[in-house]
Protein backbone atom coordinates (compact mmCIF):
# COMPACT_ATOMS: atom_id res chain seq x y z
CA UNK A 1 0.00 0.00 0.00
CA UNK A 2 2.72 2.48 1.01
CA UNK A 3 4.78 1.56 -2.06
CA UNK A 4 1.80 2.29 -4.32
CA UNK A 5 1.30 5.65 -2.64
CA UNK A 6 4.96 6.53 -3.17
CA UNK A 7 4.84 5.36 -6.77
CA UNK A 8 1.75 7.40 -7.47
CA UNK A 9 3.08 10.52 -5.73
CA UNK A 10 6.30 10.57 -7.72
CA UNK A 11 5.38 9.12 -11.10
CA UNK A 12 2.44 11.46 -11.60
CA UNK A 13 4.58 14.59 -11.42
CA UNK A 14 4.48 16.98 -14.33
CA UNK A 15 7.91 16.91 -15.93
CA UNK A 16 6.63 18.76 -19.01
CA UNK A 17 9.36 21.38 -18.63
CA UNK A 18 12.06 18.76 -19.19
CA UNK A 19 13.65 18.23 -22.62
CA UNK A 20 12.38 15.46 -24.90
CA UNK A 21 13.95 12.06 -24.29
CA UNK A 22 17.11 11.41 -26.24
CA UNK A 23 18.07 8.18 -24.49
CA UNK A 24 15.70 5.61 -23.03
CA UNK A 25 15.74 2.19 -21.48
CA UNK A 26 13.24 -0.52 -20.54
CA UNK A 27 12.09 -0.93 -16.97
CA UNK A 28 10.11 -4.08 -16.27
CA UNK A 29 7.21 -3.18 -13.98
CA UNK A 30 4.63 -5.98 -13.61
CA UNK A 31 0.93 -5.14 -13.29
CA UNK A 32 1.26 -1.62 -14.70
CA UNK A 33 0.54 -0.16 -18.11
CA UNK A 34 1.64 3.17 -19.50
CA UNK A 35 -0.39 5.93 -21.07
CA UNK A 36 0.40 9.35 -22.48
CA UNK A 37 -0.54 12.66 -20.90
CA UNK A 38 0.81 15.76 -22.64
CA UNK A 39 3.69 13.67 -23.93
CA UNK A 40 4.81 12.54 -20.45
CA UNK A 41 4.83 8.87 -19.51
CA UNK A 42 2.74 7.94 -16.48
CA UNK A 43 1.90 4.60 -14.85
CA UNK A 44 -1.60 3.35 -14.33
CA UNK A 45 -2.44 -0.30 -15.16
CA UNK A 46 -0.89 -3.52 -16.67
CA UNK A 47 2.01 -4.36 -18.96
CA UNK A 48 5.28 -6.19 -18.69
CA UNK A 49 7.65 -3.40 -19.70
CA UNK A 50 7.65 0.34 -20.21
CA UNK A 51 10.12 2.72 -21.77
CA UNK A 52 11.26 5.58 -19.59
CA UNK A 53 13.20 8.52 -21.03
CA UNK A 54 16.14 9.59 -18.88
CA UNK A 55 16.35 12.99 -20.49
CA UNK A 56 12.80 13.80 -19.42
CA UNK A 57 14.28 14.26 -15.95
CA UNK A 58 17.02 16.44 -17.40
CA UNK A 59 19.79 13.89 -16.79
CA UNK A 60 22.97 14.67 -18.68
CA UNK A 61 24.19 12.12 -21.18
CA UNK A 62 27.43 10.17 -20.95
CA UNK A 63 27.37 9.44 -17.19
CA UNK A 64 28.76 5.99 -16.42
CA UNK A 65 26.82 3.79 -14.04
CA UNK A 66 29.12 0.85 -13.35
CA UNK A 67 29.10 -0.61 -9.89
CA UNK A 68 32.76 -1.50 -10.46
CA UNK A 69 33.55 2.22 -10.26
CA UNK A 70 32.74 2.20 -6.55
CA UNK A 71 35.66 2.44 -4.11
CA UNK A 72 36.15 -0.35 -1.55
CA UNK A 73 33.75 0.18 1.34
CA UNK A 74 32.92 -1.57 4.61
CA UNK A 75 29.63 -3.39 4.95
CA UNK A 76 27.04 -2.70 7.63
CA UNK A 77 26.17 -6.08 9.07
CA UNK A 78 22.62 -6.85 10.10
CA UNK A 79 22.15 -7.92 13.69
CA UNK A 80 20.13 -10.92 14.74
CA UNK A 81 16.41 -10.59 15.31
CA UNK A 82 15.85 -7.89 17.93
CA UNK A 83 13.14 -7.62 20.55
CA UNK A 84 10.32 -5.30 19.57
CA UNK A 85 9.17 -3.19 22.53
CA UNK A 86 5.75 -1.65 22.78
CA UNK A 87 5.34 2.03 21.99
CA UNK A 88 2.88 4.92 21.94
CA UNK A 89 1.93 7.00 18.92
CA UNK A 90 0.85 10.64 18.86
CA UNK A 91 -0.68 11.60 15.52
CA UNK A 92 -0.94 14.94 13.76
CA UNK A 93 0.90 16.99 16.35
CA UNK A 94 1.47 20.56 15.11
CA UNK A 95 5.17 21.35 15.23
CA UNK A 96 5.18 24.58 13.22
CA UNK A 97 2.70 27.31 12.30
CA UNK A 98 3.15 29.67 9.38
CA UNK A 99 0.93 32.45 8.08
CA UNK A 100 -1.04 30.03 5.91
CA UNK A 101 -0.23 26.54 7.16
CA UNK A 102 0.05 24.25 10.16
CA UNK A 103 2.75 21.62 9.75
CA UNK A 104 2.15 18.35 11.54
CA UNK A 105 4.19 15.37 12.67
CA UNK A 106 3.57 11.85 13.93
CA UNK A 107 5.57 10.86 17.00
CA UNK A 108 6.42 7.27 17.92
CA UNK A 109 7.64 6.83 21.52
CA UNK A 110 9.09 3.59 22.96
CA UNK A 111 7.70 2.30 26.22
CA UNK A 112 9.78 3.03 29.28
CA UNK A 113 11.03 6.04 31.17
CA UNK A 114 13.52 7.35 28.62
CA UNK A 115 14.98 9.62 27.54
CA UNK A 116 15.61 7.85 24.25
CA UNK A 117 17.74 8.74 21.25
CA UNK A 118 15.53 10.26 18.55
CA UNK A 119 15.32 10.23 14.76
CA UNK A 120 13.72 12.84 12.52
CA UNK A 121 12.09 11.02 9.56
CA UNK A 122 11.66 13.05 6.34
CA UNK A 123 9.55 11.77 3.44
CA UNK A 124 10.34 11.96 -0.28
CA UNK A 125 8.24 13.15 -3.20
CA UNK A 126 10.50 15.47 -5.25
CA UNK A 127 9.92 18.33 -2.77
CA UNK A 128 6.42 18.73 -4.22
CA UNK A 129 4.28 15.93 -2.75
CA UNK A 130 4.25 13.06 -0.26
CA UNK A 131 3.31 12.93 3.43
CA UNK A 132 4.66 11.69 6.74
CA UNK A 133 2.40 8.64 6.29
CA UNK A 134 4.81 7.19 3.71
CA UNK A 135 7.42 6.81 6.48
CA UNK A 136 5.14 4.65 8.63
CA UNK A 137 6.84 1.28 8.07
CA UNK A 138 10.26 2.86 8.57
CA UNK A 139 9.08 4.51 11.80
CA UNK A 140 7.70 1.21 13.13
CA UNK A 141 11.08 -0.43 12.78
CA UNK A 142 13.00 2.46 14.29
CA UNK A 143 10.73 2.87 17.32
CA UNK A 144 10.88 -0.90 17.83
CA UNK A 145 14.66 -0.53 18.01
CA UNK A 146 14.32 1.96 20.87
CA UNK A 147 14.17 5.35 19.13
CA UNK A 148 11.68 8.17 19.41
CA UNK A 149 10.72 8.84 15.79
CA UNK A 150 9.31 12.16 14.62
CA UNK A 151 7.95 11.88 11.06
CA UNK A 152 7.15 15.31 9.62
CA UNK A 153 5.24 16.97 6.85
CA UNK A 154 6.88 20.02 5.26
CA UNK A 155 5.87 22.71 2.78
CA UNK A 156 5.79 21.67 -0.87
CA UNK A 157 6.83 23.27 -4.13
CA UNK A 158 5.77 24.91 -6.37
CA UNK A 159 3.88 27.09 -3.88
CA UNK A 160 6.88 27.06 -1.55
CA UNK A 161 10.23 27.00 -3.31
CA UNK A 162 13.66 26.25 -1.87
CA UNK A 163 14.74 26.85 0.88
CA UNK A 164 11.31 26.55 2.57
CA UNK A 165 11.68 22.77 2.93
CA UNK A 166 14.99 22.86 4.78
CA UNK A 167 13.68 25.71 6.94
CA UNK A 168 10.89 23.38 8.08
CA UNK A 169 13.30 20.51 8.79
CA UNK A 170 15.58 22.74 10.85
CA UNK A 171 12.59 24.06 12.79
CA UNK A 172 11.55 20.43 13.44
CA UNK A 173 14.95 19.62 15.00
CA UNK A 174 14.74 22.71 17.22
CA UNK A 175 11.15 21.77 18.13
CA UNK A 176 12.25 18.25 19.11
CA UNK A 177 14.77 19.71 21.53
CA UNK A 178 12.37 22.32 22.87
CA UNK A 179 9.78 19.58 23.59
CA UNK A 180 12.19 16.86 24.62
CA UNK A 181 10.68 16.27 28.05
CA UNK A 182 7.16 15.78 26.68
CA UNK A 183 8.29 13.11 24.20
CA UNK A 184 11.16 11.44 26.13
CA UNK A 185 13.83 12.68 23.71
CA UNK A 186 17.53 12.66 24.58
CA UNK A 187 18.58 16.02 23.11
CA UNK A 188 22.24 14.92 22.81
CA UNK A 189 21.34 11.96 20.59
CA UNK A 190 19.45 13.15 17.52
CA UNK A 191 19.75 11.57 14.08
CA UNK A 192 17.87 12.02 10.80
CA UNK A 193 16.58 9.54 8.22
CA UNK A 194 15.24 10.48 4.80
CA UNK A 195 14.70 9.05 1.35
CA UNK A 196 14.81 10.72 -2.09
CA UNK A 197 13.92 14.40 -1.56
CA UNK A 198 13.85 13.57 2.15
CA UNK A 199 17.35 12.15 1.83
CA UNK A 200 18.47 15.42 0.27
CA UNK A 201 16.94 17.40 3.13
CA UNK A 202 18.53 15.34 5.90
CA UNK A 203 21.88 15.56 4.07
CA UNK A 204 21.49 19.36 4.17
CA UNK A 205 20.68 19.10 7.88
CA UNK A 206 23.92 17.22 8.42
CA UNK A 207 26.19 19.56 6.48
CA UNK A 208 24.81 23.05 7.17
CA UNK A 209 25.23 25.23 10.25
CA UNK A 210 23.74 28.58 11.29
CA UNK A 211 26.41 30.48 9.35
CA UNK A 212 25.21 29.00 6.04
CA UNK A 213 22.01 31.05 5.94
CA UNK A 214 19.49 28.19 5.72
CA UNK A 215 18.01 28.39 9.22
CA UNK A 216 15.00 30.46 8.19
CA UNK A 217 13.04 32.68 10.54
CA UNK A 218 13.35 31.19 14.02
CA UNK A 219 10.11 31.12 15.99
CA UNK A 220 10.36 32.39 19.59
CA UNK A 221 9.10 29.01 20.84
CA UNK A 222 12.30 27.31 19.63
CA UNK A 223 14.70 30.24 19.95
CA UNK A 224 18.08 29.22 21.32
CA UNK A 225 17.74 25.51 20.51
CA UNK A 226 20.20 23.91 18.10
CA UNK A 227 19.23 22.58 14.65
CA UNK A 228 22.34 20.37 14.40
CA UNK A 229 22.06 16.59 14.35
CA UNK A 230 24.52 13.86 15.36
CA UNK A 231 24.22 11.53 12.35
CA UNK A 232 22.47 11.13 8.99
CA UNK A 233 21.06 8.16 7.06
CA UNK A 234 20.00 9.15 3.53
CA UNK A 235 18.71 6.89 0.77
CA UNK A 236 18.28 7.63 -2.94
CA UNK A 237 19.37 11.20 -2.24
CA UNK A 238 20.28 13.86 -4.79
CA UNK A 239 23.31 15.30 -3.01
CA UNK A 240 24.37 17.59 -5.87
CA UNK A 241 22.82 18.49 -9.21
CA UNK A 242 25.55 18.17 -11.84
CA UNK A 243 23.45 15.42 -13.46
CA UNK A 244 20.71 17.92 -14.38
CA UNK A 245 21.19 19.20 -17.94
CA UNK A 246 21.99 22.95 -18.05
CA UNK A 247 18.86 23.94 -19.97
CA UNK A 248 16.53 21.50 -18.20
CA UNK A 249 13.36 22.86 -16.62
CA UNK A 250 12.90 19.69 -14.55
CA UNK A 251 13.45 21.42 -11.19
CA UNK A 252 12.23 24.92 -12.05
CA UNK A 253 9.07 24.30 -10.00
CA UNK A 254 11.30 23.99 -6.91
CA UNK A 255 14.46 26.02 -7.62
CA UNK A 256 12.89 28.72 -9.80
CA UNK A 257 15.23 28.58 -12.79
CA UNK A 258 17.26 26.15 -14.88
CA UNK A 259 20.90 25.41 -14.03
CA UNK A 260 22.03 27.56 -16.96
CA UNK A 261 19.95 30.52 -15.75
CA UNK A 262 20.89 30.29 -12.07
CA UNK A 263 23.76 27.88 -11.32
CA UNK A 264 24.26 29.46 -7.90
CA UNK A 265 20.81 28.28 -6.73
CA UNK A 266 21.69 24.68 -7.59
CA UNK A 267 24.93 25.10 -5.65
CA UNK A 268 23.03 26.49 -2.65
CA UNK A 269 20.67 23.50 -2.75
CA UNK A 270 23.54 20.95 -2.89
CA UNK A 271 24.58 19.32 0.40
CA UNK A 272 28.06 18.80 -1.06
CA UNK A 273 28.54 22.60 -1.06
CA UNK A 274 28.55 22.77 2.74
CA UNK A 275 30.83 19.92 3.83
CA UNK A 276 33.16 20.95 6.66
CA UNK A 277 35.32 18.99 9.06
CA UNK A 278 32.77 19.18 11.90
CA UNK A 279 30.01 17.35 10.01
CA UNK A 280 28.44 14.24 11.61
CA UNK A 281 28.73 10.63 10.37
CA UNK A 282 26.79 9.70 7.22
CA UNK A 283 25.25 6.45 5.97
CA UNK A 284 24.28 6.76 2.29
CA UNK A 285 22.48 4.01 0.36
CA UNK A 286 21.30 3.96 -3.25
CA UNK A 287 19.92 1.54 -5.82
CA UNK A 288 22.27 1.02 -8.76
CA UNK A 289 19.26 0.75 -11.09
CA UNK A 290 17.82 4.08 -9.94
CA UNK A 291 16.60 6.01 -13.02
CA UNK A 292 15.10 8.85 -10.94
CA UNK A 293 18.24 9.94 -9.05
CA UNK A 294 21.60 8.57 -10.30
CA UNK A 295 23.58 6.78 -7.63
CA UNK A 296 26.68 8.74 -8.66
CA UNK A 297 25.19 11.79 -6.92
CA UNK A 298 25.34 10.24 -3.45
CA UNK A 299 28.70 8.66 -4.31
CA UNK A 300 30.13 12.14 -4.94
CA UNK A 301 28.85 13.17 -1.53
CA UNK A 302 30.50 10.14 0.06
CA UNK A 303 33.85 10.87 -1.58
CA UNK A 304 33.80 14.52 -0.50
CA UNK A 305 33.02 13.49 3.07
CA UNK A 306 35.96 11.10 3.02
CA UNK A 307 38.19 13.81 1.55
CA UNK A 308 37.32 15.91 4.62
CA UNK A 309 38.35 12.98 6.87
CA UNK A 310 34.75 12.43 7.96
CA UNK A 311 32.92 9.23 8.82
CA UNK A 312 30.93 8.17 5.75
CA UNK A 313 29.63 4.92 4.31
CA UNK A 314 28.12 4.47 0.85
CA UNK A 315 26.15 1.30 0.12
CA UNK A 316 24.67 0.09 -3.16
CA UNK A 317 21.38 -1.82 -3.40
CA UNK A 318 22.21 -4.18 -6.30
CA UNK A 319 19.54 -4.26 -9.01
CA UNK A 320 17.18 -2.00 -7.06
CA UNK A 321 15.52 1.05 -8.55
CA UNK A 322 14.39 4.19 -6.77
CA UNK A 323 11.11 2.81 -5.43
CA UNK A 324 12.41 -0.70 -4.83
CA UNK A 325 15.16 0.57 -2.54
CA UNK A 326 12.67 2.66 -0.56
CA UNK A 327 10.32 -0.27 -0.05
CA UNK A 328 13.10 -2.72 0.86
CA UNK A 329 13.09 -2.76 4.67
CA UNK A 330 16.55 -4.34 4.69
CA UNK A 331 17.94 -0.84 4.26
CA UNK A 332 16.02 0.48 7.25
CA UNK A 333 17.56 -2.28 9.33
CA UNK A 334 21.00 -1.32 7.99
CA UNK A 335 20.29 2.29 8.97
CA UNK A 336 19.28 1.16 12.48
CA UNK A 337 22.63 -0.61 12.88
CA UNK A 338 24.29 2.67 11.87
CA UNK A 339 22.14 4.67 14.30
CA UNK A 340 22.91 2.20 17.10
CA UNK A 341 26.64 2.77 16.60
CA UNK A 342 26.28 6.56 16.52
CA UNK A 343 23.50 7.29 19.02
CA UNK A 344 23.58 4.49 21.58
CA UNK A 345 27.23 5.07 22.36
CA UNK A 346 28.74 8.42 23.39
CA UNK A 347 27.39 10.94 20.83
CA UNK A 348 29.73 13.25 18.94
CA UNK A 349 29.88 16.76 20.38
CA UNK A 350 28.81 19.51 17.99
CA UNK A 351 29.52 22.97 19.33
CA UNK A 352 27.37 25.82 18.05
CA UNK A 353 26.68 27.62 21.32
CA UNK A 354 22.98 26.64 21.38
CA UNK A 355 20.85 24.56 23.72
CA UNK A 356 20.40 20.84 23.41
Amino acid sequence: MIFLLMLNSFCCFDWSGAPAAAVSFNARIPNFFIYQNNGINQFAGRVKSVTVGEARLGIQQGVKSKEDDLPPRPRVLLKSKRDRPTYKTKRNVVYKKTDDAELQCDIFIPSGDGPFPAILAVHGGAWRSGTKFTMLRHAWRMVSAGYVVVAIDYRHAPKYKFPAQIHDCKHAVRWMRANADAYKIDVERLGAFGYSAGGHLVALLGTTNPQDGLEGEIDPSVQGFSSRIQCVAAGGAPCEFSWIAPNSNALVYWLGKSPAESPEVYQLASPTSYITTDDPPFFLFHGNSDWVVPWESSLKMHRKLLDANLNSQHEIAPGNGHFGTFSDMTWVQQAIVFFDAQLKQAPASIRDGLKR
